[in-house]
């Protein structure tokens, strides 16, 4: 049968009292740093996806920002070529009108030369028709006096006619 003796009760005792010494001196300890570690752990995990939902926003911002400023940069770049377009089109009507101006002064320019290089070739024939008929009126009128008189006209006529053009 079973028999209890002293010594078994006495080692009852102390595991009894081992268990309570070691639940509170180590058990507890250790629990509550593991508690505390857990609770810090979870800290962190919350911290990091705050961090995580902030850097959410934050990327929202700049991808909001960036799209603007693409925009802002491609309106800029339009109003640019717009402007651009507008100069040109001023110079270019400028341009015209200044050619339009100076083949007008051109054209009146050679219009007045031609007229008056006109006049001077007048008055020069005028002056040597007066003089072949006053050669005319004044010498015997023959056959080779005419030829003579036609001869020196059209000499006159040539000298006349290279030194204009030079």
């Amino acid at each position: 049968m079973l028999r209890l003796d002293m010594n078994l009760v006495w080692n009852i005792i102390n595991l009894i009292v081992l268990y309570l010494l070691l639940k509170h001196f180590l058990l507890k300890p250790v629990m509550d740093v593991m508690n505390k570690r857990q609770a810090m752990i979870e800290q962190n995990i919350s911290n990091a996806r705050a961090s995580e939902g902030q850097a959410e926003v934050l990327k929202k911002q700049y991808e909001e920002k960036l799209a603007a400023s693409s925009e802002e940069g491609r309106m800029l770049v339009e109003d640019a070529r717009a402007q651009a377009g507008v100069q040109y089109d001023r110079i270019l009507k400028e341009a015209q009108e200044n050619a339009d101006r100076l083949m007008k002064e051109t054209r009146k320019k050679a219009e007045a030369d031609q007229e008056r290089a006109m006049r001077e070739a007048k008055a020069q024939i005028a002056g040597l028709v007066l003089a072949a008929t006053a050669r005319v009126v004044n010498q015997e009128v023959s056959a080779k006096t005419n030829q003579a008189i036609y001869d020196s006209f059209l000499a006159e006529a040539g000298d006349s006619y290279d030194a204009g053009s030079h």
